[in-house]
């Protein structure tokens, strides 16, 4: 059995949803288009900024993106150490500043970082919405040609199945 076949068949749930949400997002965007509209490109924001605890929350991904960049590749617990232990001899200043290190990472991920890749994300869902957009605005038997297309697909992968 071909891969193709064998991931359809495994996830025929997920792909029948998928081709059930295009056609009727692309039935909804053609049909803005027949009503007379002229294009305008728009900004949508389908994601929304988090809130506090959910900010939170997402600040533990520090551990495996910031914190692990500085572990791994940076080695500033070795260098911290290295200060602390070595030049100082202070075991509890090694902990203080560690903690410290990781309180404003956590607090960096949380108020900087996830809010910058939340406005990433829908910067790039509203530039693909407004580029399928306006090619439906160029070329409506496109849009046509689509839906039908997907219309058939379905209907073939259910009987199939």
């Amino acid at each position: 059995m071909l891969k193709y076949k064998k991931v359809f068949k495994e996830n025929k749930k997920i792909i029948c949803s998928l081709l059930v949400s295009l056609i009727i997002t692309i039935a909804f965007s053609f049909w803005y288009i027949v009503r007379g509209e002229p294009f305008e490109w728009i900004s949508i924001t389908p994601i929304s900024q988090p809130d506090l605890l959910s900010r939170v929350v997402l600040s533990s991904l520090t551990f495996i993106t910031v914190g692990a960049f500085l572990y791994h590749i940076a080695r500033l617990w070795q260098f911290l150490k290295f200060i602390c232990k070595d030049i100082f001899n202070s075991w509890p200043l090694y902990n203080f500043v560690k903690s410290v290190v990781w309180i404003a990472l956590v607090f960096f991920t949380g108020f900087y970082l996830v809010p910058i890749i939340v406005n990433w994300i829908n910067f790039i869902i509203s530039f693909f919405y407004n580029f399928f957009s306006l090619i439906l605005f160029l070329s409506p038997l496109f849009g046509v040609f689509v839906v039908s297309f997907l219309i058939i697909i379905f209907f073939l992968k259910k009987k199939n199945y």
